[in-house]
């Protein structure tokens, strides 16, 4: 059976998808958190507004005042609900850093092997060529020396270094 196989460029796109899917998904949460203390903040605002308007005014009815009591303390379970939910957020948003970070780290891991195959890639077809332009030289050499007018001149002496 004929195995299946990705190229590694195949590879480090999916790679990278996953890794840019996982930190849209960091900042989709980190928008999210932001929103909930938007929220909280203005669930507060709210709730200060709500207790101190009874007491601006010169006459409130009982039940005037106990609607604005209770009110008040809807707002604040609103705000409470709310930071609550941003810390569950904020803990969802660290697992997903831990996520992010670990594509992060595959993707990168893929990056130099890739970067070390085409090193080695240029290394192999280095030696080709100088290997090429060795045998180039001496084949020049070569031919350089079958022709009779380039070659050496004979020396009649046995003298290997030319007299003073």
């Amino acid at each position: 059976m004929k195995r299946f196989a990705f190229s590694l460029q195949r590879v480090l796109e999916f790679r990278r998808q996953i890794e840019e899917r996982e930190r849209g998904l960091l900042e989709s949460l980190g928008t999210r958190r932001r929103r909930l203390l938007e929220q909280a903040a203005q669930h507060e605002e709210e709730s200060r507004r709500a207790r101190a308007e009874p007491v601006q005014r010169s006459f409130l009815a009982g039940l005037d005042l106990r609607y604005a009591y209770q009110y008040a303390q809807a707002l604040g379970r609103a705000r409470k609900e709310a930071l609550a939910e941003a810390e569950r957020v904020d803990q969802q948003r660290q697992q997903q850093l831990g996520v992010v970070i670990e594509a992060r780290r595959n993707t990168r891991l893929l990056e130099m092997l890739r970067s070390k195959r085409l090193r080695r890639r240029l290394r192999l077809a280095d030696r080709e060529q100088e290997a090429i332009a060795g045998e180039l030289h001496l084949a020049k050499l070569r031919r350089d020396l079958s022709t009779p007018s380039l070659q050496a001149p004979q020396k009649n002496s046995s003298r290997p270094w030319p007299a003073r």
